[in-house]
Formats: structure tokens, C-alpha cells, sequence
């Protein structure tokens, strides 16, 4: 549909959407699915044993009741990222086994005075404990490799959660190739924010069709725990979730006949089933934890440029289409009411030379209507 409708696509019956009301999720989490993300899978990897069991429990209990689930894509995500939580782990204990300290040293023109006796003997005790401690490390890195895929989470995961995983074999490929490329024109959630991934833009909408699918099968509203906050999942206020994007939920009450949705981090599910507040806190440091980890960039990789005609920005900067096109993302931010894309273009002429080099901004409103604005200039 082209963006001049983009509206009628988003919203397919508005007087449905004028007049429905979200169920609070107070009052449904004992009917509604839960539905689990990969990023909530990867968390226990950052916290204790205790909490580990704790979320164990809760699991358990949704389980027995039937009401819990793991969308195939996200279980794909979490077997992705799981051997690189452990290999942080083992690279920091490695570090601090092999850790250099550094000690006094000999001054023969001090050995004199009692108060530099003291710190010898001192250092000497020093020495033995932290020979101690870096043994004692080694040896937890022995236990550690004997893990292999039997570690405390993954174990725990095998025992409450290995027949939940959903089955999506049934999900046409082609049909979300057409659904993602038509959610990235127009910026409906969720996923437009991947579209310049190298791999895996899809994950997102993958997941969002396995939710919508059981959802369905079922009858129930759903509960999507999930760490992700960025814009194509939540309304954001400053860079906080406020509540998740109205489209999300309006999608799932078209396709589930009136159904709720609502998006928690895991610290809030076991606020909500109750689980000792000292578990609550410590989860919700994990979480903190992991948003301020830097994200990597991908790989640098030969890329060669884009000659396709019908690309928005070509059209925008008015670059011919003999011309190829390097389109890098350089950044994203919230910002005065805005969701702000900046990507930096390079435009190639025939001879495989660069013409010229823009900088392109790409907005939209954070609150309805949704509207989006380009605007690009020559550097």
C-alpha cells in the first residue's frame, strides 16, 4: 500500500479501535499466555543461583497451568547468544586468574625499620592469598568447561521449559518477506527498526506472527516478556518504555477478535506472580545490567552498492538510477517528539567513482499521527 494510505492499512476498523479498551494486566495474568523473548531467555546467564530458581518456580507453575510459551524464532535467538554468555564469563575469570599485582619490592635501605618489617610480612600474606584466590578461579574454570550445555540455566531450561518451544513450520516465508517489506515502507511495528541489520531483520516480525498465531489457536490474551525497548515495540517518554506501540496492540485485537496484549520486562512477571521482592530487585539490576552493554557493530564486510530504482532515498536526494548507492545507518535517537533515523549515502557514478555524499534524517512522530518527514543535504 503506498504511504498516502498508509493509515487505512494500520488501522483497518477504526470505530473497533475508537472503542476498545485494553484489559488490565492485573486482571489477566492468570488466563493469558506468556509468551517469552530471547533476550528474557539470555538474563538468568547475569544472575544468581537463587534467582535462578526463583524464576524456575515461576516458570513451573505456568507450565502446569499450560500458559506458557517460546516462539521458535526467539529460541533460535537464544541458542545464537548462549555460548557468548558463557564465554564472557570464562573470559572474565580468565582475566582474573592471570592478573598481575603489584607488590613493594625490595629496599634494602628500609629493612631497618619495623614499620617496613610490617609490610613484608604483610606482603608475604598477601602473596599467598591471592595465590589462593587465582587457584581457585582456575578451578572454577575447570568446573565451568565441564558445564559443556548442562550449566545451571540451560539445565534449568531443560527440565520446565524443553516442550514449550512453539512449532512455526506452518508460517509462510514469502508471506512475512511481503509483510516486512511492507511494515518498513510505512514504519509499522514491529521490526522497522532492523530493517538495516545484516542479518536476521526479520526476528522480530518472526515472533510477532508465532504470538499472533497462538494467541489465536487459543483464544487468550497475551503477555509478551521481552527486554527490548526500543521504538518499533514502545511509545517512549524521554528514552523510557511508557506503554507498548498502540498499532502492536491494535494488530492483536484485529487478529484475535478483541484480545489484550501487553509487553512486561521479567522483573515485572515475577513481581506479578508474586515472587519474593529481594529476586524482583536483583532481576531488575540484571536488566539494567544488560541495556548499558555496548552493542557491537557487525563485522566489516565487502559490500557493493544499491542500484535499486525504486529506493525512497534515491527518489528523495534524485540520484539516477545509474548511479549505485552506499546506504549506511549511522545512528538513532529520541528527541523532541521525534524518532530519528541518520544515515550517511554515497552515491556512485558509472565509473565506479564517488559523485557525491549526503547526510539523510529520517523522523517520525512518536505520538499519533505517526507522521514521518526525510530530509537530506549534500556534504
Amino acid at each position: 500500500m503506498k504511504n498516502e494510505f498508509s493509515k487505512r492499512n494500520i488501522y483497518p476498523s477504526p470505530a473497533e479501535s475508537f472503542g476498545f479498551s485494553l484489559e488490565p494486566i492485573e486482571d489477566i495474568k492468570n488466563d493469558a499466555l506468556i509468551v517469552l523473548d530471547a533476550n528474557v531467555l539470555l538474563l538468568p546467564f547475569t544472575t544468581n543461583v537463587k534467582n535462578v530458581e526463583a524464576i524456575k518456580a515461576v516458570y513451573g507453575q505456568l507450565v502446569e497451568n499450560d500458559k506458557i510459551f517460546l516462539p521458535a524464532q526467539a529460541v533460535r535467538e537464544y541458542l545464537d547468544n548462549r555460548a557468548k554468555k558463557l564465554s564472557e564469563m570464562n573470559e572474565a575469570l580468565q582475566k582474573k586468574s592471570n592478573q598481575s599485582f603489584n607488590y613493594v619490592g625490595a629496599y634494602p635501605l628500609l629493612e631497618s625499620l619495623d614499620e617496613f618489617q610490617a609490610v613484608l610480612e604483610l606482603e608475604s600474606e598477601l602473596k599467598k592469598a591471592i595465590k589462593d584466590y587465582q587457584n581457585k578461579i582456575r578451578e572454577t574454570l575447570t568446573a565451568v568447561h565441564k558445564w559443556g550445555w548442562n550449566d545451571p540455566v540451560s539445565k534449568m531450561y531443560h527440565e520446565v521449559l524443553a516442550e514449550r518451544v512453539l512449532d512455526d513450520k506452518e508460517i509462510d516465508i514469502e508471506e512475512i518477506s511481503k509483510d516486512l517489506e511492507n511494515r518498513n515502507a510505512l514504519k509499522i511495528p514491529p521490526g522497522y527498526k532492523d530493517q538495516n541489520k545484516e542479518q536476521n531483520q526479520a526476528g522480530d516480525l518472526l515472533i510477532w506472527h508465532e504470538i499472533l498465531k497462538i494467541a489465536n489457536e487459543k483464544g487468550q490474551h497475551v503477555i509478551f516478556v521481552s527486554g527490548d525497548d526500543k521504538v518499533d515495540w514502545w511509545h517512549q517518554s524521554g528514552k523510557s518504555p511508557l506503554y507498548p506501540r498502540f498499532e502492536l496492540v491494535d494488530e492483536f485485537r484485529e487478529k484475535t477478535s478483541g484480545k489484550s496484549f501487553h509487553i512486561v520486562s521479567l522483573s515485572k512477571l515475577l513481581e506479578l506472580f508474586e515472587t519474593d521482592p529481594e529476586v524482583v530487585d536483583s532481576i531488575k539490576t540484571s536488566e539494567e545490567e544488560a541495556k548499558s552493554e555496548p552493542v557491537e557493530d557487525n563485522p566489516p564486510k565487502k559490500r557493493t552498492p544499491s542500484y535499486d530504482p525504486d529506493c525512497e532515498y534515491r527518489k528523495y536526494l534524485k540520484i539516477p538510477i545509474s548511479h549505485g548507492l552506499f546506504v549506511n545507518h549511522e545512528k538513532w535517537k529520541v528527541k523532541g517528539g521525534y524518532d530519528t533515523d541518520t544515515y550517511s549515502i554515497t552515491e556512485i557514478n558509472e565509473k565506479g567513482e564517488v559523485e557525491n555524499e549526503y547526510q539523510l534524517f529520517d523522523s517520525t512522530k512518536t505520538s499519533p499521527p505517526f507522521s514521518r518527514e526525510i530530509y537530506g543535504k549534500k556534504i
